[in-house]
């Protein structure tokens, strides 16, 4: 009696529950074409008991029924078959129902009922999808179409890749393509095409030549070409506009009340009607819009450094706006706007206040929609973290590189295109609740590993590998257990490159295999460094005990422990830009933001007040106590660095130049190779040369009496200073200079070169060559010189080249590449482009 009695309240409640989601989701399943008979239905099932038939009944509407009725069938069904503890069943509909949602709640509690109803790993990688020809361009959007190098147009549907238009003929530019059809220009590029999908000879045709910009939405299409632009009709009407937008960069796809967008060098957007090719109104800034975007009726303005919310229903002033970064990507999310900054911060703000929902960062270079009400954080290297609607994590995985273009979400697969003839399909419906079989996998291979089965490891890192391509546990047992065996260099390199790459996206692997991988290639440690994924290279600063970094992405100087490689602090410098001014010395690091220069005392720990300039720097000269600031525009300021005050400024020449000071005097060179020499005192001119170089400089040093010139013919100038009626000599090089330092060897005064083609060749203070090394993929081929020796990195290894003889005499490993190397208290360090830190004791 108690069991009937238990069984008979599991059903009530069940039934409760049913009757609870009914309200939950009815708005949504009873807007359908059978709604009358989806309430039968479930009558039949609730109020009479007749679960058979109510079973047919629903069959019947997946079959017939719109998507709104599959859902709702799918979803009953999945219901009645849970109450009845037939798990399989249940869950083969509920995952059926989940492919036809498009309500956010609803998508999620599938999501449970699948993890419930099925406990198996989740193969998160459906299938690979290969491509008989590459990619050459994708247009994104619901139908994903795709223009293939051999000239074939297609669209993925169903985990296969199906041709929808004739072949493209050779020459021909496809502009745009959407379900209606495919805009296309001829080979000659005097005529643009609009070839409809149903009736594909019914092609017409319009006269616009040689178009630059091109985008369409609902049917209409504008052009812009160097005469102006066109509103182009698929029916075959062309009105041409009267303004001139061909300095303006058209807004793709975005569309607002018939009307194109586009951004002009003004500081405004400019709303373009698609009937009249009228301007209908502008939205104007003070700086300069980085990014707009269009959302139920409110238009998103990136500008300075706010975001702003304009409503059509008043353009003059914002409805909101908002303090932001250096903004990389805006869109929207479930119903929100989500905007990306550059140093990996994602932000969701209410769509209509512009109040902050939720804030994260990641290692995030991009931000896709997945899922229904999920968001996809993606690396560069491949990684990617999905979070749900409040930006919190749900899953985790590794592509092993970043996909070409946005994924394309259907109701089976998510499909993500690479460029490298294939496609992944993901699962559409995974939501994290339950176990990736990659994972799981990893797991029974890091089992494997702590027991040092490593002749039997192999096959599952191979099975997690075709899992999951990026899988950074995967990897790193791999190159470990490489370690154990008796194979190249080479491969054990190349396979600790790829676990140090894939582990960057993870921090917890990551500790765990630079560690490791510390120890492998003798360094003191190699540690994460905490930049953005956009510094690619960051330039490495040093004193005493601390080692610094610029940030630009983030505007953040950084300092680190030169110790264990790990980060002190960071400090905020100012919208710097992505090529800021930068230089130091043993006491200093001098940036430029904007107008003015930023001097951070390296033994204060602090930055100085911010002097103003008269111009945009162009480059800083430090001595033992100034500071010299040369500008864009000509100007010349002499900073002290004891009381932080400008000692003078004048304006010297009307173009950017290059200052060094020799004994006592400065010595001047303008862009066009024009001398000048200064007192240092009053900064007034002692004299100009007679000999003005005819060429373009674009480096100067000075050793002694000598000036050391650059130009862009190839060339080095040594002019002396003390007998200007001396022609400078002369010393041409084979390819054009990247770099060029003096310094002092063994008491003699030296030049080192670096060429285009990663020569490195060292000269006498006379110019007479000494010796030549041919180097290799250096980042930026500038030597370090240190303890007589040159040391530069040279792809997944630095090298010390010895001044003396020009031969190689030391040399450090570092798979997956360096940067430049800089060297502090006897350690040698190098910042890789996967932001991974070395410290080589030397």
């Amino acid at each position: 009696m108690r069991n009937t009695w238990q069984k008979e309240n599991v059903f009530k409640a069940w039934i409760i529950t049913v009757l609870a989601l009914c309200s939950l989701f009815s708005s949504q399943a009873f807007a359908s074409k059978m709604a009358s008979q989806l309430q039968e239905a479930i009558y039949l099932f609730e109020m009479k008991g007749e679960v058979d038939e109510s079973i047919r009944q629903l069959e019947k509407i997946s079959r017939q029924g719109d998507d709104d009725d599959k859902e709702a069938a799918f979803f009953y069904l999945g219901k009645i078959y849970d109450l009845a503890n037939n798990r399989a069943q249940s869950n083969h509909f509920y995952s059926r129902s989940q492919g036809f949602t498009h309500n956010t709640s609803k998508a999620y509690w599938l999501a449970g009922r699948d993890a419930a109803t099925n406990y198996a790993p989740e193969r998160l990688l459906q299938k690979v999808i290969p491509l008989r020809s590459p990619i050459r361009k994708f247009f994104p959007g619901k139908n994903a179409n795709i223009l293939f190098e051999n000239g074939h147009i297609a669209k993925i549907e169903s985990g296969m890749v199906i041709e929808i238009a004739a072949k493209l003929k050779e020459g021909s530019h496809l502009l745009h393509i959407n379900s209606d059809g495919m805009w296309y220009q001829n080979s000659s590029r005097d005529s643009v095409f609009f070839k409809p999908h149903n009736s594909p000879n019914q092609i017409i045709s319009f006269e616009v030549k040689n178009i630059s910009q091109f985008t369409s939405v609902n049917g209409t299409a504008i052009a812009i070409n160097e005469k102006g632009f066109y509103i182009l009709d698929r029916k075959g009407s062309i009105i041409k506009g009267n303004t001139d937008y061909t300095s303006c960069q058209l807004q793709n796809e975005q569309f607002i009340n018939d009307n194109f967008i586009v951004n002009c060098t003004d500081n405004a957007i400019h709303f373009i009607s698609a009937s009249s090719a009228t301007e209908s109104f502008t939205i104007a800034q003070y700086d300069i819009i980085q990014k707009s975007f269009v959302y139920k009726n409110n238009i998103y303005l990136v500008s300075g450094n706010e975001l702003f919310c304009y409503s059509l229903q008043n353009i003059k002033s914002p409805l909101w706006k908002v303090a932001i970064g250096n903004i990389e990507s805006i869109q929207a999310f479930e119903n929100n706007i989500v905007t990306l900054e550059a140093s990996g911060k994602i932000t969701l703000y209410d769509r209509n206040t512009g109040a902050i929902l939720s804030s994260v960062r990641a290692n995030a270079s991009n931000i896709y929609s997945l899922a229904q009400g999920t968001l996809g954080l993606f690396s560069n290297e491949g990684s990617v973290i999905t979070v749900d609607t409040l930006l919190r994590p749900l899953w985790g995985f590794n592509l092993a590189k970043a996909p070409m273009t946005e994924p394309i979400a259907k109701s089976r697969f998510i499909y993500i295109p690479f460029d490298n003839k294939k496609i992944y399909a993901i699962d559409a419906h995974y939501y994290g609740q339950r176990p990736l079989y990659s994972s799981k996998l990893a797991s029974q291979a890091v089992h494997m590993a702590k027991r040092k089965q490593w002749d039997n490891i192999s096959p599952i890192l191979d099975s997690i590998i075709k899992n999951e391509p990026g899988n950074a546990e995967a990897h790193f047992l791999r190159a470990f257990s490489l370690e154990q065996h008796e194979v190249s260099e080479k491969e054990r390199q190349k396979a600790w490159a790829e676990a140090v790459r894939l582990s960057t996206g993870s921090p917890q692997i990551a500790r765990i295999v630079l560690k490791y991988y510390s120890r492998v290639i003798g360094a003191s440690f190699a540690s994460q460094l905490n930049v953005s994924p956009k510094t690619m290279y960051p330039q490495l600063f040093g004193s005493k005990k601390n080692l610094y970094t610029v940030d630009p992405a983030t505007e953040q100087l950084i300092c680190i422990n030169v110790e264990t490689g790990k980060q002190r602090w960071s400090k905020h410098i100012g919208k710097i830009g992505n090529a800021p001014v930068i230089q130091s010395d043993e006491n200093s690091i001098v940036i430029s933001t904007g107008y003015q220069m930023n001097i951070y005392d390296m033994n204060k720990d602090l930055f100085n007040k911010p002097l103003q300039l008269p111009g945009k720097a162009f480059n800083f000269t430090m001595t033992g106590d100034f500071i010299y600031a040369s500008t864009w525009n000509g100007f010349l300021l002499k900073i002290s660095r004891t009381t932080n005050n400008i000692v003078w400024s004048r304006k010297v020449y009307s173009m950017p130049f290059h200052v060094v000071k020799i004994n006592r005097s400065l010595q001047l060179c303008n862009l066009d190779g024009e001398l000048m020499r200064l007192n240092d005192d009053n900064g007034q001119t002692i004299d100009y040369s007679t000999n003005k170089v005819q060429v373009n400089i674009t480096a100067m040093d000075g050793i002694d009496s000598t000036l050391v010139l650059v130009s862009s013919t190839n060339k080095l100038f040594l002019q002396n200073t003390k007998r200007k009626d001396f022609s400078p000599t002369q010393v041409l090089m084979e390819n054009p200079i990247v770099s060029m330092q003096v310094f002092r060897d063994q008491n003699e005064d030296k030049i080192i070169i670096s060429l285009s083609d990663q020569s490195i060749l060292l000269y006498s203070s006379i110019g007479t060559p000494l010796w030549k090394f041919p180097g290799k993929k250096s980042i930026f081929s500038k030597p370090f010189i240190y303890d007589g020796k040159a040391w530069i990195d040279q792809g997944n290894e630095i090298i010390a080249i010895s001044i003396k003889t020009g031969k190689v005499v030391k040399t450090f490993n570092t798979p997956g590449g360096a940067g430049t190397p800089f060297i502090l208290n006897h350690t040698l360090f190098s910042a890789s482009p996967k932001r991974v830190l070395y410290g080589f004791p030397l």
